[in-house]
Parts: C-alpha cells; sequence; structure tokens
C-alpha cells in the first residue's frame, strides 16, 4: 500500500545558540495503526549535505508506512568529531521523549544513513550512551533540555555505503594523488581527504573513530543488527572495505548483512532506477523484521 506523506519541519534540539533542524516525514496510516521510525543521516563527506540530501528515498519509505526524521547536524569545517554523532544521539532520544507528538511507538526505532552519514550511524548505534555523545540538548515537548537518563540505543542500523574506516579511506584517497584525470574518472580524492581533514583534524582521530577499529577491540556499548548496502562500482567506498567489517562483526557476535548491488556505484539510491527500488524494498523489510 502506498500512503499520502505529511511533512513538517521541527528543532529536535540544539548545540549551544544552533537549532537542530529535521524534516519529519509522515505517513496518514488509519488511527491507532503503529509505524516504525527511522531517523536518517545524510552523507556529503562529514563536510557537506543536509536534510534533503536522501530526500528520494526518504519520501518512499514515509510513502511505504514509515515515520521517517531526516535530520541536520553539525559537520566540517566550522565543527570537529564528535558534534555529529552527539546531535544524531540527541535526534534518537527527541523522538522517544515526544513519541505522543509524532504519533510513533518510541520503542520501535532504526537509524539509516548513508556515506559518511553511515558511519555516523553505526557509531551512534554502537556507542550511543558514551559521555561525548550526551552534550546535545533535546527538544522534549516546547523546551530544550539536556537529558541525562534517556538512552539513544536503536533497533537497527541500515548502512548504505558507509565509509566504516574513515582512516582507511582516508589512505586510501591519497593514493590517488599523483594519478591521472583519466585514471580517476569522475573521481576527485582531494575533495573527499578534504572532508576527513576538515572534521576529524588528525589520522589518531579517524583511526578512534573507526566502527572496524571499535568492533575489533570490543570497544562499543552494543551490536545491534545491521543492514549494510554495497554498491558493486564504489570507488568512494571499495568492496573490500565492507566486507572486512561484515567478517569483525560476525567475529564479535554481531549480525550484519551485507548485501552487494551489482553494476551501480556510490549513492545510487538518490536517483530513480531498479536497484534503488530493489534497495528500498530491502530496507524495509529489514526494518520491519528488527525494529519492536
Amino acid at each position: 500500500m502506498v500512503y499520502e506523506v505529511s511533512e513538517e519541519e521541527l528543532v529536535y534540539g540544539s548545540a549551544g545558540e544552533l537549532e537542530l533542524m529535521g524534516q519529519w516525514y509522515r505517513p496518514k496510516v488509519p488511527d491507532g495503526a503503529s509505524i516504525p521510525v527511522i531517523i536518517e543521516v545524510h552523507g556529503g563527506a562529514w563536510y557537506s549535505g543536509d536534510r534533503f540530501s536522501g530526500r528520494y528515498y526518504n519520501q518512499a519509505l514515509a510513502a511505504a508506512g514509515c515515520g521517517v526524521l531526516a535530520i541536520d547536524f553539525r559537520h566540517g569545517p566550522d565543527y570537529q568529531h564528535p558534534a555529529a554523532t552527539a546531535d544524531i544521539a540527541a535526534s534518537v532520544r527527541f523522538v522517544k521523549r515526544n513519541s505522543g507528538r509524532l504519533g510513533v511507538d518510541p520503542s520501535g526505532i532504526a537509524l539509516a544513513g548513508s556515506s559518511s552519514g553511515g558511519h555516523l550511524a553505526l557509531l551512534v548505534g554502537l556507542n550511543g550512551d558514551v559521555a561525548q555523545h550526551r552534550t546535545t540538548r533535546v527538544m522534549i515537548g516546547d523546551s530544550l533540555a539536556s537529558d541525562e537518563e534517556t538512552s539513544a540505543a536503536v533497533d537497527c542500523v541500515v548502512a548504505l555505503w558507509p565509509v566504516t574506516n574513515p582512516l582507511a579511506r582516508y589512505q586510501y584517497a591519497h593514493s590517488f594523488k599523483s594519478s591521472t584525470p583519466r585514471d580517476r574518472g569522475n573521481w576527485i580524492p582531494e575533495r573527499l581527504a578534504g572532508g576527513h581533514d576538515a572534521y576529524f583534524g588528525s589520522q589518531q582521530t579517524m583511526h578512534a573513530a573507526s566502527i572496524q577499529r571499535m568492533v575489533f577491540e570490543g570497544d562499543f556499548q552494543r551490536l545491534p543488527p545491521v543492514l549494510l548496502v554495497q554498491p558493486e562500482l564504489d570507488q568512494n567506498v571499495p568492496v573490500f572495505m565492507s566486507r572486512t567489517l561484515a567478517g569483525a562483526y560476525e567475529l564479535a557476535g554481531g549480525s550484519l548483512q551485507l548485501s552487494l548491488y551489482q553494476a551501480v556505484g556510490h549513492g545510487f539510491a538518490h536517483r530513480p532506477g531498479p536497484a534503488t527500488d530493489a534497495c528500498v524494498a530491502e530496507m524495509l523489510e529489514f526494518i520491519r523484521d528488527h525494529v519492536a
């Protein structure tokens, strides 16, 4: 069934004087129907993009019966790690504290993110309740407040072509520094490396924020079920990076479903097409299987 979707712009939190905005997509389902909530985290190499970047698939998910909160958050070059993940954790707490207003069940929440947003969604999924992720104030009713009690735990994470190992991707991008434009095609590794520098500031911080490192070293609070969508022709995130995380996640006792999409590249689901339709359907199935 395809539902009509309403949209609302709202404030979910604040960092200092900065209001943090979200775009709330809600399907017009029958009264009393329970809908899963997806908090969507945009990509942009940790320094660009906004809550409308994933609009195409966010609208499709909402029309299929999910509530979708697409969020803005702090990123480089004006803000550095862990500003983004503190804001994302606050958005989870916002949904839980305002479920009545949103008309949703607070026990059923998924995080979804693409590219750098996939990395950030995974980081919050693993470590949403550490101290550094409790610094963003949350909108509770009509007031902004610190929330020291509500957990940012989610039921599952959907990671679309995520940069799971920022340091490895930074080094990978730098390996193309001396290549010719013909070797690169339309890929611009300098832009990606610049995004890493702008948000993380150092290679040590990139390594500390690596999902691969966290899983290998046991540096996590929880291991939520993960759907990882990997395009076969992705130059930004090589296939080996996602396969390596899938193995590490399984060895750590977690559940990670790696789905390889043939003959498509990075960001394919931002545009209409058969692969996008299949991806949205897979996201819906996974979320409905794992959200309470």
